[in-house]
């Protein structure tokens, strides 16, 4: 329902609606600020992980996200909703109810490519990688700043003005594979065409999709090209 209530709302009731949003996020998925990890735990756990993040959380896949650098909160999240997911599989639960989470809630991410990896992962493993890409360096450096796409303005309340986000709950953007943006741009507006979301096959957050909902493919370029020749040094 808040999804179909979002999709109503422009851009402008956006900002009012954002922070009560994300304080209503399920428990679950908010991360104590007191948690930090073991990024050295982290990094053996990572060498799963090189073949398609890179052995330094930079990718070396076109459509593959770079790790390095990224909030440690979000990074937390995605794991669990991608577990989450993945156990849904392994036990074969149908697609209607896969794209529910444990609470009653709809999961927000779900990546078949990342079941094995992720359906045996317990919390702490997923805390402690979380900490060793998020103290990763990302090295992703931008020589001339690009010249930002007029509809790039709807992202700065989250992203901030440089893809570079100040709430740990929001990815960074800055610096991000073009292709891997582009395919989750294009996987939220599918989610908002979807009455019961896309969730069980790809992404889904009701934010994003009311943001995403209006975008034209040019648009998708535009943003991903964008924020991908940005530098991702904080």
């Amino acid at each position: 329902m808040m999804r179909s209530i979002l999709l109503r709302l422009g851009t402008a009731a956006f900002v009012s609606i954002f922070a009560s949003t994300v304080l209503a996020q399920n428990s679950s998925t908010i991360i104590r600020s007191t948690v930090r990890g073991d990024p050295a735990a982290g990094k053996n756990l990572a060498k799963a992980c090189d073949a398609c993040h890179g052995d330094q959380g930079m990718s070396p896949i076109d459509g593959f996200p770079n790790l390095a650098g990224q909030n440690f909160n979000y990074l937390v999240k995605q794991l669990r909703e991608m577990r989450t997911a993945a156990k849904a599989r392994a036990e074969n639960v149908t697609q209607a109810a896969r794209a529910t989470g444990a609470f009653g809630q709809r999961n927000q991410r779900s990546n078949e490519t990342m079941d094995a990896v992720v359906v045996e992962l317990v919390d702490v493993n997923i805390i402690n990688l979380a900490a060793y890409y998020a103290g990763l360096k990302c090295t992703t450096q931008s020589n001339n700043a690009p010249e930002p796409p007029k509809i790039e303005t709807r992202c700065q309340i989250c992203h901030g003005k440089a893809g570079i986000s100040r709430n740990r709950n929001i990815p960074n953007i800055a610096g991000q594979n073009k292709i891997y943006m582009t395919l989750q741009l294009q996987s939220y507006r599918e989610a908002a065409k979807t009455p019961s979301g896309s969730a069980a096959d790809g992404r889904s957050a009701p934010i994003m999709e009311t943001q995403a909902a209006s975008l034209a493919a040019a648009d998708i370029d535009a943003l991903s090209d964008y924020y991908s020749r940005l530098s991702c040094a904080k």
